[in-house]
């Protein structure tokens, strides 16, 4: 496994800690079915790190965050046009607040596997998925978010474009085991179907073992809707910049995140070329 530090200092390792002074990371995985161990520092107070995901096969990451963090965790795939199996595994311990970002608008064909340790008591997630899907691609994602202590909370929205004949698909499960009393987990699938040979299909599932406890899901998959482009077309916008201002509303919790804004401005032209016309 190959990391580059702050896009200077080159890692061939498969453990690492994730402290105070990191910016960014960008990983690449040498040969398929790899494991790296993102190990964060202690004491990080609503530190943001950016992570590069340029994988060329499988690849298995796991983010171990200690007890009492509160974090931002930005991933972006880089690789193009090139199959992709990505694991990510986050172990959330005692107290922690994590927010997870995933921005995935590469042209290849990508399965995530995304799981959610909850394992310490009061730990909360927020996870955001913004996915863009073209040409004859598929996107899968599997999310599954476990609450393995009592008073754990989850909250994952995914926002996804369809495009040209492409293929996304959504499975998130938000399971609260019994015992895990407090617990609250919430889902919001949102799934935007560009163009009739697209293909979008989301699948919300709550597994519930307690009783004390909250949980929700809205899941929705249409195309665009006419009112909304008639309503901005009232405003002086064209059908295509309509089409495309509704289309970049399902990347800006994304791209809001993120601090950098080189970083931000390279993904909202690549966005913005994609959509196209």
């Amino acid at each position: 496994m190959r990391v580059l530090l702050n896009q200077q200092e080159e890692i061939i390792s498969d453990n690492l800690l994730i402290n105070d002074t990191t910016q960014n990371l960008t990983i690449e995985n040498t040969n398929p079915g790899q494991v790296i161990n993102l190990n964060f520092s202690t004491n990080l107070s609503n530190k943001t790190f950016l992570i590069f995901l340029n994988l060329t096969a499988e690849a298995t990451i796991n983010y171990n965050i200690p007890a009492q963090d509160q974090i931002n965790i930005i991933n972006i795939y880089k690789n193009r046009e090139c199959e992709q199996v990505a694991n990510l595994f986050y172990n959330v311990l005692e107290k922690t607040h994590v927010n997870v970002y995933n921005l995935n608008i590469v042209n290849s064909n990508i399965t995530e596997n995304v799981t959610f340790n909850l394992q310490g008591k009061r730990s909360t997630l927020k996870y955001y998925l913004a996915s863009l899907v073209t040409h004859d691609y598929q996107k899968n994602a599997i999310i599954y978010a476990h609450h393995l202590a009592p008073a754990t909370e989850s909250d994952i929205k995914t926002y996804s474009i369809a495009k040209d004949n492409s293929l996304q698909t959504i499975k998130c499960t938000s399971h609260i085991e019994k015992t895990m009393s407090k617990s609250e987990a919430h889902q919001e699938l949102r799934l935007l179907v560009f163009d009739k040979t697209s293909k979008a299909i989301s699948d919300p599932i709550l597994l519930i073992d307690e009783n004390d406890i909250k949980a929700s899901h809205a899941n929705a998959v249409g195309m665009l809707d006419p009112d909304q482009i008639f309503y901005l077309q009232t405003r002086g916008l064209t059908v295509n910049q309509a089409r495309k201002l509704i289309c970049m509303g399902y990347f800006k919790n994304v791209i809001d995140a993120i601090e950098d804004e080189t970083v931000q401005k390279n993904i909202i032209d690549e966005i913005d070329k994609e959509i196209g016309e």
